[in-house]
């Protein structure tokens, strides 16, 4: 694991950590994820550009199967 991926992974841990305490009723956790990728993409457009973007995209693509242990999420496949 690059040290860049291992960086990533600690923040991430400390922050679902931190998010975990503030959670009280079912619908919080709908409520946190909704809220972070309202937040995320806010965010992409006010400090990245287009290209960065796409960039940043691409990486997710290439590595989300091993985030969620998933075989193949490539496909065009709606998955439900």
């Amino acid at each position: 694991m690059s040290d860049d991926t291992q960086r990533m992974q600690d923040i991430q841990n400390a922050l679902v950590a931190h998010i975990e305490t503030q959670l009280t009723t079912d619908e919080d956790f709908m409520y946190v994820a909704t809220m972070l990728l309202k937040h995320s993409l806010v965010l992409y457009k006010t400090f990245l550009d287009d290209e960065q973007i796409q960039n940043m995209l691409a990486h997710v693509s290439e590595t989300i199967s091993d985030d969620l242990h998933v075989a193949d999420y490539s496909g065009s496949t709606t998955r439900h």
